[in-house]
Parts: C-alpha cells; structure tokens; sequence
C-alpha cells in the first residue's frame, strides 16, 4: 500500500503537472469499491472544474478545485494515478478517466479496488468518514513533543501503535519497521513500557526516514509509480523491511520477521530492545 512518502510524491508531481487544468470529460462506470466509485456523478461535477494545488493527509490525496469542492483519492492497496497523454494505452483496471483541457488524461487504476475516488463539496470534509479521526501528520516539527505521550499511555505493541492512524497519520508497514529499527526499539514493546526520551527519538526518527523517503520519492516494492511513470528509489535504503533472514546492517545479526497486527515485521534481536 502506499505510504505517506509515495502519496506525497503523487502529490508533489500533480501540483507540477495538474494544477491549473480544467477537467474537460469523465470516462468510466460506477463499480463496487472500498466506497463506491461514482462515474455518473463525477461526470456531472467535474467538467468545467479547474485543479488547484492538490493537498494530502496522511494516506489521502486531496484534489481541490476551482469552483470549490474536493476530489479525495485513496489508493488503497495497488492503485495508481496516470498523468498521460491519449495515446498511451488503457492499462486493465482503469476504473475512470479524466480528460484534461490540455489533451492529457488523468486514469485511476485499481486492479484490487481497495482505493476509492470520491467528490467532497465544500464543508464535507470535516465530517467525511475517511478523514474524521485521522491522527496528526509525522512530518510535523514538533512530532517529537505531542507523539511520545500519545503512545506512552497505549498498550499495544508499538509497531501497531505506529500504523494505527487514529494515532499519527501515513505510516505504513514499511516506515513504521525502518524507524524502529533506527531508534533501537523492539516492534514488539508495548508503548507504555518505553520511556518517553526513547519515544521522543523515536519519533525523530519517524520523520527523519519519511523525509528521506520523500527525497528518493518513495519506496517501488512492487506497484507504486509516480503519475508520470516513474518509480520510487527509496528501496535500495531499506534496512530491515523485507530482509528477515539477512544479516542485521548494523551487528550482523540475522534478521527476524514477526506478524503483529496482521503485518509481517523484520527486526533485530540483538539492536532493538
């Protein structure tokens, strides 16, 4: 799935290549999704529209326009956002097209349909039941003053601390098992059993490797892709996600993979305590 780095690459390369255009047609049809995808009423909303600079929270691309309202995107666990001119053929899965008035078309492709593109009107987006509740963002400054004493006072184990949303927003499998691994902490300590000056570089290190991710554009496992087409160089960095069985980057110790919270976790024995 997507994290917070490759969304806020997509949003970065849409606010390069969107901004500005006006949706002139919407292709497609109204299938069943994670929320269904509404072809009609898009088809209705959106022509006419221009983009403004697109925004994200956490996992969630939000496409604002001009007059007012919002496209939310989410691209659940293999969806892509296609910035292409027309003659580029459909990939499968291509659930709706936007034609823009510049001749580009902007597809959303979701072969597995746990994304979903929805329209927000203006004032919805508060009471939306994907965005309501979503914890604050990791690339805050700050995020080491108010995060540590959010996990101190929970139970779990810190890994699923970390990817609950409601707690802090983006992170995924992939970020969450990289920081711990930087801050020398086991995935599976409960957060109230962590003293906060650990938490507190915890949280650095959250923000630290969610930049650097940023920088390399993102982590390419398998399906991720800019809206351009390109891919994320950030994997060739990863220290631990992926590599149970491999030899610890740090003390040579090999690796470790534990399920916790329903997500495989790679992590070392002998550096995170």
């Amino acid at each position: 799935m997507p994290e917070l780095p490759e969304v806020e690459t997509i949003r970065r390369a849409l606010a390069h290549n969107l901004s500005g255009l006006r949706v002139v047609a919407v292709r497609g049809r109204s299938i069943s999704m994670r929320r269904p995808l509404e072809v009609e009423t898009l088809g209705e909303i959106l022509p006419g529209r221009r983009f403004l600079e697109p925004r994200r929270h956490g996992k969630y691309l939000l496409l604002d326009t001009d007059p007012p309202g919002a496209l939310l995107v989410h691209l659940g666990m293999s969806g892509r956002l296609m910035l292409v001119g027309p003659e580029v053929a459909v990939l499968p899965h291509t659930h709706i097209t936007l034609v823009l008035e510049n001749g580009y078309e902007l597809r959303f492709v979701d072969p597995r349909r746990f994304g979903h593109m929805t329209w927000l009107d203006p004032g919805a987006e508060s009471g939306d039941p994907s965005l309501a509740g979503l914890g604050r963002e990791p690339l805050d400054d700050a995020i080491d003053t108010w995060l540590p004493p959010m996990l101190k006072r929970r139970r779990g184990p810190i890994k699923t601390l970390l990817l609950d949303q409601r707690v802090v927003a983006g992170i995924g499998n992939i970020y969450a098992a990289e920081a711990l691994w930087r801050a020398g902490i086991r995935p599976t300590r409960p957060g109230r059993h962590i003293s906060l000056e650990r938490l507190a570089l915890l949280a650095r290190e959250v923000r630290r490797v969610l930049i650097e991710a940023i920088e390399q554009g993102g982590t390419t496992i398998r399906d991720f892709a800019t809206p351009d087409g390109d891919f994320g160089y950030f994997a060739v960095r990863l220290r631990v996600y992926g590599r149970q069985g491999q030899p610890c980057p740090e003390c040579a110790t090999v690796l470790r993979a534990k399920v916790i919270g329903g997500r495989t976790t790679a992590f070392c024995a002998h550096c995170q305590r």
